[in-house]
Order: structure tokens, then C-alpha cells, then sequence
């Protein structure tokens, strides 16, 4: 929400003021006006704004509650310019919720009351009561001038909820926010007067073209449009919106990348600084210029290589974050962008060659299931980092051989090398690790800060020549905490065990094992975090290993000699 829901804006420390007046609700009036140390009751005697104010920080629930507080809260909590009215709050209560909502807004009616704000979650109400949604409806958004309304109505085996379409003559209404709903009907409505709209947020909205082509085309003043799984839609326009600043569309849907989709979006924005965009495969961006766009994602969106890739480079000229998650269409591109500092490109299914020119870079991320053959121009970043993650599946075809694969990884290493590298593989299916030995030449050793990885539930015997493997290319500083929990796997090796092993190959039984690694490896050692975020490290004995008690987090440390002389040595030395 544009604004910050109302438990989010709590402000404790009057909550608690106002329930220690509650706790006093039976003493004389001379008392209850005055605190327990005997000071003047202060927040009663604030200005009525002032008290307006301070309520609008309450729940419904709580805010009616103030009314015995004194005479001045008395009517405060019937008369607030927000209702807030949540069906949860109210199971087991011998009113039901929808009488008491009705009751409300009839109270408010009555006094010729004003609402700012109206904020209603309904998903546990039986279908019957919800006939009284479209009586009070058109009162508030027409006759009680509301700014801001939210209707989240999700009812099990339910379907959408049909909006009044009176609301499309709310001229007050600067806020939206549907779920579960039909806005329109299957015909465009035939006027919208929504000449103060700014935010338009909607959730599982039955909503068709025409009627939301009706709508933006209505709000010269729309800043925030997020649209979330709708049905209906097949192209949206955002044309000649002069006010917009972020547009976030996410359809979740499941849909194949073969499959015919002539679903597109069609932006055109100049002050736009936010476009999500996820599950629509077309993005007509025409030549368009954003001078101001500094954050864009895009999720399954067929991109052209050359013209896709030339207006990334040509017309953003103030974009920092970059990501690009099983996007498709391409097999290799060129982005030149000096202004880009985070690029991520996720969920690449084949190999890709990419030729990027972004001399600010500070985070390079990849994840996909073959390394990229990837090239840098100088990047001017004194300290930049790369976060490389591989699905290591390298028997699956040909083109992943084992050689092949290995050489690739460690070409990309070399690429990335004035990085700080975070390197993680997921194994998940059986492979022969010896084989990556045949005919492999390594450019040269490259440091890795940061090593994880998941063995994919196979036997902890897969280890030392999985190590094998990776320290024929790259040195790692730390090794773990580990990817135990491989979302591909059925079964996943417990951590317990692949730390016990892994401890056991570089320190317990290091000299009898003869790895060809060995005499580079100077000294290790234990850390353990006792926090998820494993950032906060500090060492521990070896033997710490076997406790029930261990932390959950662990990683090895790693001290190798000087890498900058080291030359590459023979598996068979």
C-alpha cells in the first residue's frame, strides 16, 4: 500500500496510555483525569485534531474502546476518519461481522460523517453476509468522500466479489486496493472520474482491456500501479503518464515458454523509476526514453537480443539494478550501461555469450545450469562482488561433458577473478567426478571467497572427488554453510554429516587421503554462527563437530599459500 497499514503505524507508547485510563474506568472523574503520579491528564485536554489524530493509530476495535476514557473520547471512536474493520478479529463474537459493519457505517451515515480511509478484510464471512457490501459501497466512496479504500475479500470456493460500478464517479479517491474482485464487467464502464487517483493496487481482479484502458486513461495523476495474477487482461497500455512512478505487473500463472502468449505491455512514462515485470512475455518498449528508470525486473519476457539489449544500453540512463530471471528469445547479447551497479541474470537453462560494458558494476549475480562465456570492460568498482550459483548436472548431455563444463566454470572464474566470488553448486544428479580430469587445463587458480554446495543426497563418498574437482581450479577461503536443502532433491544429505566428513577429509585423515591440494593448505579452521544470516562468526574447536549441541550454521576457513605465486600442480604430484 502507498500507505503504511494501520498495524504497522502503531504508536505504543500512546496505546499504552490509553489502556492505563481503561484500567481506570470505574474510579471517580477527579481521578480519572489525572495519571498515577497525580500529573494533569494532558492527552484528553489536546486539541479535537489532535485527538483525531491519535486515534487513527487504533484498530476499530480499540478505538471504540477509548470511548469511556472521559468525555472528550467519548464519541471519538464512532466519529474516526478511518474505519478499519478485519473479519478475524471478530470469530467467536455473538455479533457478526458484517452486522457490526453495517451498524457502523450506518452511524456514520446518520451524522453525515466523512471517512479518509476505509480498510475491510473479509475472508471468513458466509457468502449471505456479504449482500451488505453492495448497500453501503456507494455511500462511501461517493457520499462520505473517501481517499482510501481497500476491500480484501477472499472467500474459499468463492468467486469474484462484482464491484458496484458506481465507483468509477468517486472523484475523491486517491487510493484503490481490490482482491478477489470484478471491476467493470465485461463492458467498459462509460465514464471514470477518477481525476485524483494516484495509487491502483489489484489482486486477483477480474478486470478486461478495455475497462483498464478506461481507467488509466482517467488518472492524470496516477503514481503506483500494481497489478497482481488479474484475469482479463491481454495488453495493457500505459500511455502518456506524466505522474507515474512505478508499475508492477506479476502474473504467477503457470505458463510454458512455448506456449502462444500475445499478452504485452506498453509503457510510456517519463518519470517512471520502478517497471516489474513478471509472466508477460511482450514488452513493446518502442524506442522509448526513461530518463528516470533505476530499477528494473523483468521474469519470463521474451527478449530480442539486438533491439532488446540496444535499448537496455541506450535508453536508461540513470538504471542501477538490472535483473533478468528465465528470460528468453536470446542466446547471446551486448549491454553497454555506465550507469548499472547490480546485474542479475537468473534461471538460464542453456548457455549463453554476453559481452557487458558496465564500468560501475559493484554486484554481478548468475544462476543458471551451465557457465556463461562472459567478457568485462574495465569495471572502475574498487570493490565489486560476484555471486555465481550452477546447477551442477554435467552427465545430462554432451554439451555439459565433464571436461567441458569444468573448463567453462573456470574460464568464468578467471572473468570474475578481481571480484569477491560466492560459489555455489547444486548437484543433483550422479555424475563421475574423475572424469573431469581428462584433458582439462586450467587457465589459472582463481580465489573464491566463498564456497557452498549440495551433494543432492548422495553418499558422502562423492566428496573428495567433488573436492578434487573445484580445487583444480579455485582456491575458497571458506567452505559452508551448505545448500542442504536442494529444492530438486527428494532425499538431502542431513548438514550434520557433511560436516563430520568434510572435517574428517581436510583435517582428521588430511595426510593419509594424498589429495594433490594438500601441500597448498596451510591451516584449518572452524566458525560457527549461531544466527540465520551468518554474519556474525566466531571460531570454534574441531571437535565441536560431534555435539548435539553445535550451532547450525558452520564453515571451514581456509589458508592457503601465496595464490599469486602459486603455479598449478598435477593431480598426480
Amino acid at each position: 500500500m502507498g500507505k503504511q497499514g494501520r498495524s504497522q503505524r502503531r504508536l505504543p507508547y500512546i496505546k499504552k496510555v490509553l489502556y492505563k485510563k481503561l484500567m481506570m474506568r470505574g474510579a471517580k472523574k477527579q481521578a480519572a483525569e489525572r495519571d498515577d503520579d497525580g500529573s494533569v491528564d494532558r492527552i484528553s485536554n489536546l486539541p479535537q485534531h489532535i485527538l483525531d489524530h491519535i486515534i487513527s493509530f487504533l484498530s476499530q476495535e480499540e478505538a471504540v474502546q477509548t470511548s469511556v476514557l472521559s468525555k472528550s473520547w467519548r464519541y471519538l471512536g464512532s466519529t474516526r476518519s478511518t474505519i478499519e474493520f478485519i473479519d478475524s478479529h471478530f470469530i467467536g463474537k455473538n455479533e457478526t461481522f458484517m452486522s457490526i459493519l453495517d451498524k457502523t457505517l450506518q452511524g456514520y451515515h446518520d451524522q453525515k460523517l466523512c471517512v479518509q480511509e476505509f480498510l475491510v478484510w473479509m475472508s471468513n464471512v458466509d457468502s449471505e453476509s456479504v449482500l451488505v457490501l453492495p448497500k453501503w459501497i456507494p455511500r462511501v466512496v461517493i457520499d462520505m468522500g473517501v481517499k482510501t479504500f481497500l476491500l480484501h475479500y477472499y472467500l474459499e470456493n468463492s468467486t469474484y466479489f462484482d464491484f458496484p460500478s458506481v465507483v468509477f464517479e468517486a472523484k475523491s479517491l486517491e487510493e484503490l486496493y481490490l482482491e478477489r474482485c470484478k471491476l467493470g464487467g465485461l463492458k467498459a464502464p462509460d465514464k471514470v472520474l477518477f481525476s485524483h487517483l494516484q495509487t491502483l493496487y489489484l489482486t486477483r481482479v477480474y478486470i478486461t482491456d478495455e475497462t483498464f484502458q478506461k481507467i488509466i486513461s482517467s488518472c492524470p495523476l496516477i503514481e503506483y500501479v500494481f497489478l497482481f495474477n488479474c484475469e482479463g487482461l491481454r495488453t495493457i497500455k500505459m500511455n502518456k503518464l506524466h505522474n507515474l512512478q512505478e508499475f508492477d505487473f506479476r502474473d504467477h500463472n503457470d505458463r510454458s515458454i512455448e506456449e502462444e502468449d500475445d499478452r504485452s505491455i506498453e509503457i510510456d512514462a517519463p518519470t517512471i523509476e520502478t517497471i516489474i515485470i513478471l509472466g508477460c512475455p511482450n514488452w513493446f518498449h518502442h524506442h522509448m526514453y526513461f530518463p528516470h528508470l533505476s530499477y528494473l525486473y523483468m521474469e519470463k519476457v521474451r527478449l530480442c537480443s539486438k533491439s532488446s539489449f540496444d535499448f537496455l544500453s541506450c535508453n536508461l540512463p540513470c538504471l542501477e539494478d538490472l535483473v533478468l530471471v528465465s528470460c528468453y528469445g536470446f542466446e547471446e547479447f551486448q549491454l553497454l550501461n555506465r550507469s548499472i551497479k547490480r546485474l542479475t541474470v537468473w534461471g538460464m537453462e542453456k548457455s549463453i555469450k554476453a559481452t557487458i560494458d558496465a564500468p560501475n558494476l559493484v554486484l554481478f549475480e548468475y544462476e543458471g545450469k551451465i557457465p556463461p562465456s562472459i567478457s568485462f570492460t574495465a569495471i572502475t568498482s574498487n570493490e565489486w562482488k560476484s555471486k555465481i550459483t550452477l546447477w551442477y548436472d554435467v552427465d545430462i548431455d554432451t554439451d555439459r561433458s565433464s571436461s567441458s563444463w569444468l573448463l567453462k566454470l573456470n574460464k568464468l572464474l578467471n572473468v570474475v577473478s578481481r571480484s569477491e566470488i560466492s560459489l555455489s553448486l547444486f548437484q543433483h544428479t550422479r555424475t563421475n567426478h574423475e572424469q573431469l580430469f581428462e584433458n582439462v587445463v586450467p587457465d589459472q587458480l582463481v580465489v573464491v571467497e566463498h564456497l557452498n554446495f549440495s551433494l543432492g543426497g548422495y553418499p558422502c563418498s562423492s566428496l573428495p572427488p567433488f573436492l578434487n574437482c573445484l580445487f583444480r581450479i579455485c582456491r575458497p577461503r571458506f567452505i559452508g554453510p551448505y545448500l542442504h536443502d536442494n529444492p530438486l532433491i527428494e532425499t538431502v544429505m542431513p548438514q550434520k554429516n557433511l560436516t563430520e566428513y568434510l572435517c574428517k577429509i581436510l583435517v582428521m585423515e588430511r595426510e593419509t587421503m594424498h589429495f594433490f591440494w594438500q601441500q597448498d593448505l596451510e591451516e584449518v579452521s572452524m566458525e560457527a554462527s549461531d544466527h540465520n544470516n551468518g554474519k556474525e562468526w566466531h571460531p570454534v574447536l574441531i571437535q565441536e563437530t560431534n555435539n548435539q549441541d553445535r550451532p547450525q550454521n558452520v564453515r571451514f576457513r581456509l589458508k592457503w599459500k601465496e595464490l599469486i605465486e602459486m603455479s598449478l600442480i598435477s593431480p598426480n604430484s
